[in-house]
């Protein structure tokens, strides 16, 4: 991670008064003073329009189908708008008979993955799927298959180093696990709730803030602040060496602050929220998810003794999550 970060994705010397006044848009007055703002979208932005759904392979007690869909969304400002034309949002819906379903899990993944065959047993879908609720691994914008065909690696036009286009990429992402989370909902009228991974649990603590209806929220190993991550990533960059950063820490911080979790209160009752932390994280440190676990008024928190990767194969997270899960009466243990 930190060898792909410094290679394609921190500035140079040269590209830091561009990335500094890429951010004066979102210090405008109105947006500092109430971040939900950027969020705002029109009802009538919500609503998909399926276009494309193929079953892939049976499962035991149902089906995994590829689906995609037209979104309406609109951009924030029309000019950071920098999405491959004709890109599709996508998912992989494993589904029960209706009669079985009792309740869907939205399955967000991390940085540089996005292929289902990838984050299905990085986001534990085999367990949540024996536990009797519906599985939708959900592409973000730029990752996968949605990958631009000049990007060299899935990720890397989500994590731009200019401030408002990586902000629109968030924009847009929340945007579209807004609209599946209610066309799931409406479909099936059965629960529905997020769990991330990294950026998408960022993603899935960003939502929380946002909206009140989420019948669970599970972030595991999450940061909450990209200007922290941005600043310790600077530090230990190998091409800047001992170079000081030429942002101060407290302008990364606000520069990144209106998609920062910690700009939203809590929205999404606290006793369906669990956050998933790593004792030894270096990617994400520890200090980030105890900051969103303090904002929060201290909801249901897991720690796990390993770093960043760590989640990979852990049973004690999946026992941990479905204790949350089966305490809600969403999951079978």
């Amino acid at each position: 991670m930190q060898l792909a970060v410094d290679a394609v994705l921190m500035p140079s010397a040269e590209d830091l008064p561009a990335l500094r006044r890429s951010a004066e848009e979102l210090l405008e007055p109105e947006i500092e003073r109430d971040p939900a703002r950027y969020f705002a979208f029109p009802p009538e932005s919500l609503p998909l329009v399926a276009v494309h759904e193929r079953t892939r392979r049976r499962l035991s007690g149902g089906e995994a189908v590829s689906r995609r869909f037209e979104s309406a969304y609109v951009p924030f400002r029309e000019e950071h708008a920098r999405v491959p034309e004709g890109d599709l949002l996508r998912i992989e819906h494993w589904r029960h008979p209706p009669e079985r379903c009792r309740g869907t899990i939205v399955l967000l993944h991390g940085f540089t993955m996005g292929r289902p065959w990838m984050d299905a047993p990085a986001l534990f879908a085999s367990r949540w799927w024996s536990a009797g609720l519906d599985v939708v691994l959900f592409t973000l914008p730029f990752h996968g298959a949605r990958t631009p065909a000049e990007a060299r690696f899935s990720g890397e036009h989500f994590a731009v180093p200019n401030v408002t286009r990586l902000a629109e990429a968030v924009r847009r992402a929340v945007h579209e696990v807004r609209a599946m989370t209610l066309l799931l909902r409406a479909e099936t009228g059965q629960p529905v709730g997020l769990l991330g991974l990294s950026l998408g649990g960022y993603v899935a603590a960003l939502s929380a803030g946002l909206y009140d209806d989420l019948d669970f929220v599970v972030p595991m190993v999450p940061p909450v602040c990209i200007g922290d991550l941005a600043w310790h990533f600077f530090r230990r960059s190998v091409r800047h060496g001992d170079a000081e950063p030429a942002f101060g820490y407290g302008e990364l911080r606000r520069h990144y602050r209106v998609h920062s979790p910690l700009a939203h209160p809590l929205r999404t009752p606290r006793e369906r929220c669990l956050i998933v932390a790593g004792r030894g994280d270096r990617i994400v440190p520890p200090e980030h998810p105890h900051a969103l676990w303090r904002h929060w008024g201290q909801p249901a928190i897991h720690w796990f003794s390993g770093g960043h990767l760590a989640p990979f194969g852990r049973n004690e997270i999946v026992e941990a999550v479905l204790r949350h899960l089966s305490g809600l009466g969403l999951a079978q243990r």
